[in-house]
Order: structure tokens, then sequence, then C-alpha cells
């Protein structure tokens, strides 16, 4: 049962104002490592595959926990799972800011440490997500939503441009120490969020986990609609999330930038999703939701195909804005239809689903990616990949248990 009747779902109302604001602090700290541990893992092996490897394995914790996460985000208290992984999360940048300045951290231990940081995201997110409709009722879900995703992209957007100030001021390596407070504040900000985050667990005894496990499978299998959606995620996120976070390669091998035009560069899907943002909720009052999806996975793919002629820094802002635009009209509208759809004692592992579905894939995706750089230009590879995302919405338009979500 939802423990909000009323109130509004803006920064202004509290424990929203608390989710929200350790949201930012959380997702602004993971955009800065993002920029710091690509450039690094890259700078140190000189090798497109190697980073692309790496990168891989700092998405493999959805690929090995994504699923069984949820079951335990479902037994647990919400608000206690986000808080312990940020603490969790800073410690590990403690510990990385400290063998980064005694020069031992290597590629290898790079990719260690996102490990690490990747396998707290895997409880985090989905808590946040399954967290929601406690803290708002029903009717002002899109705008929380909206709020939420809001918060992402403003960090994704002060994350670059924060991560480039380090690093001209200093070097790669200060990001660590930064995104160290940064975490440690989100942590504080969820220990003030108090009395939420049971109310999703029955009054009787919980069935063991194996129980639990096997019967939440069953539930989510025998939903046909559910495993559409979650099949058509996984196709669209193996062409698409791999070469997003490759760009490092166009900036670095296409344009010959530096670190600081790389995170730049990346600011532009935190000013582009922001515009989204402000739009998308409002859009989903008067379309359905179901088309606004499949339209969004459509035009995700195909406003990468003009990345074929980037051959400026200028140019590349510009394509980068126009596709960052999209993404909310993915990443508010998907939350949103399961939050509608899905009961909320089941929300944790549903969304948990949805994570090993999205990072799980992206960790193929950016192995491939990697593999493919070394054999064709950035440029064609955004052209190729363009195209197959965008078909892969248009594939999504023939279902019609999809299109009438």
């Amino acid at each position: 049962m939802n423990r909000v009747s009323e109130g509004r779902a803006l920064p202004g109302s509290s424990p929203f104002a608390f989710l929200w604001a350790a949201q930012f602090l959380s997702q602004f700290g993971d955009s800065i490592f993002q920029v710091a541990f690509i450039w690094l893992v890259l700078d140190l092996t000189g090798s497109k595959t190697l980073t692309g490897a790496a990168a891989a394995v700092a998405y493999l914790p959805s690929l090995l926990f994504g699923i069984g996460a949820g079951f335990l985000i479902d037994r647990w208290n919400r608000r206690a799972v986000m808080a312990w992984a940020d603490l969790a999360r800073a410690l590990l940048l403690v510990l990385g800011s400290w063998l980064l300045f005694e020069g031992r951290l290597n590629a290898a231990g790079l990719a260690a440490i996102a490990f690490g940081m990747a396998t707290a995201a895997v409880l985090f997110n989905p808590a946040r997500d399954s967290l929601l409709p406690e803290l708002v009722p029903a009717a002002r879900l899109p705008s929380a939503n909206a709020w939420i995703q809001l918060s992402q992209q403003a960090a994704w957007l002060a994350g670059p441009l924060a991560a480039g100030g380090v690093i001209a001021a200093g070097s790669v390596r200060a990001a660590f120490p930064f995104c160290a407070a940064l975490f440690a504040c989100s942590f504080a900000l969820l220990l003030f969020l108090r009395g939420v985050g049971r109310a999703h667990r029955g009054e009787g005894p919980q069935p063991g986990l194996a129980r639990d496990f096997l019967d939440g499978m069953r539930e989510i299998l025998a939903d046909r609609t559910l495993v559409l959606l979650l099949l058509l995620t996984a196709l669209d996120n193996l062409f698409i999330m791999g070469p997003s976070l490759m760009l490092v390669v166009l900036v670095r091998d296409t344009l010959h930038l530096d670190a600081s035009a790389f995170a730049i560069a990346e600011s532009a899907f935190g000013v582009g999703m922001i515009l989204g943002s402000l739009v998308v909720g409002r859009v989903l009052g008067k379309a359905r939701q179901g088309w606004v999806l499949l339209w969004a996975i459509a035009l995700d793919g195909f406003t990468f195909v003009p990345l074929y002629f980037c051959r400026s820094f200028t140019y590349l802002y510009a394509a980068l804005l126009i596709h960052s635009i999209v993404i909310p009209f993915i990443t508010v509208t998907r939350p949103v239809i399961l939050q509608r759809v899905i009961p909320p004692a089941r929300l944790g592992r549903v969304f948990s689903l949805v994570n090993f579905t999205v990072f799980g894939v992206t960790a193929i995706s950016v192995g491939l990616a990697g593999m493919v750089l070394d054999r064709i230009t950035a440029p064609e590879m955004y052209a190729a990949i363009g195209i197959l995302g965008g078909l892969t919405g248009l594939l999504g338009m023939m279902s019609r248990r999809l299109r009438e979500l």
C-alpha cells in the first residue's frame, strides 16, 4: 500500500526531496568516475580492445547479480539498501585514490574498482525505482520519475564538466577523492530519509529465498508483455550502449582531442536529457505510453547515424545533444509503465531484471564495440549501430501488446 496519499512529487516535498538530492549526488559521483575510469584505462593500455574489455568488466555485476539482487531488495528496507550501497562506493574510491597517488593502480585494479562500483549500483538503482511509489501517490508517478531522471541528467551534465575542470586543474587521478566525497554525502542524506522503505513487505512470514526466487521468476516469465518489453530493451541496448560508452575513441582518434574535450563532449548527454525530461512528463499525460516508448527507442538509434559525418567538436556536441533529448522518453516512460502494472511487492525484482537487461547487455555491447573499433573507424561504427538501433524500435511497433501499454 502506498504510504503517501497526497502531496507533490517535486524536490520541495519531503521525503521525496531527500531521495532527489541523494540521487543527484550519487549520479554526479558516478558520472565523474566513468569519465576518469575510461580515460585512465585507455591511457594506461593504449588498446581499444582492452579498454572495451575493462569497461565490460565494470558492467558484469549486472549479469552476475542483477536478477538475484531484486529479490533481496523486495525483502529488505529499500532505503537502507541505497544508503549502504553508496557508503560502499565511497570507501572503494578512497582505496582507489590512495592506490592511484601511490602509483600502484594498474588497468586490472581500475577494472576491479569499477566492478565493485557497479555491484553497488546493481542494488542502488532498482531500490530507488522501487521506493518511489511509496513516497508519492500513483497519479504523480510520471512527474516524480521525470524529476528523478532530471536529477540523473543534471548529474551527467555537471559530472563531465566537473571532471573536465578537475583534469584541467590537476590530473585525472584527482577525480577519485572528489567522487568519494559525493557518495559519502549521498549516504548521509539517505540516513535522514527515515520511516520509509518497508511498506512493500507483508505482515506475515516471508517464504524462503529459494522458493521466492523460483515463484517470482515463474510469475515474470508468464507475463508475455513484460517479457517482450525486456527483450526489446536488451536488443536496443546491445546496439546502442557499447558505442555510447566508447565515445572516447571518436574524440581521441577521429577528432584528435584530449581528456578535457572528452569530458565536455560527455556533458552534451546531460544537457539533452535535461531538455527531454522537462517535456516527457507532459507528453506521457496525453499520449499512449507504449507508443512513446517505441518511437523513442527508434529515434535513440537513428539519431546516432549523423555521427558518421562528424569531423569537428561543434558538430559532435550538437549531434549528441539531439540524440540525448530522446533518452528520457525511454528512461522515464519505462519505469512509469512498470510502476503502473507491477504490484509494489514485486517491483524490486522487476526493476532489477530491467537493470540486468540494460547493464548486463551493456557489458556485452561495450566489449563488442571495442573489438569492432579495432577494425573500422568510429564514424563507421556509429552509422551502422544507429541504423540497427532504429530498426529495433520499428520492430517493437509490430507488437500490439507493446503498442497498447
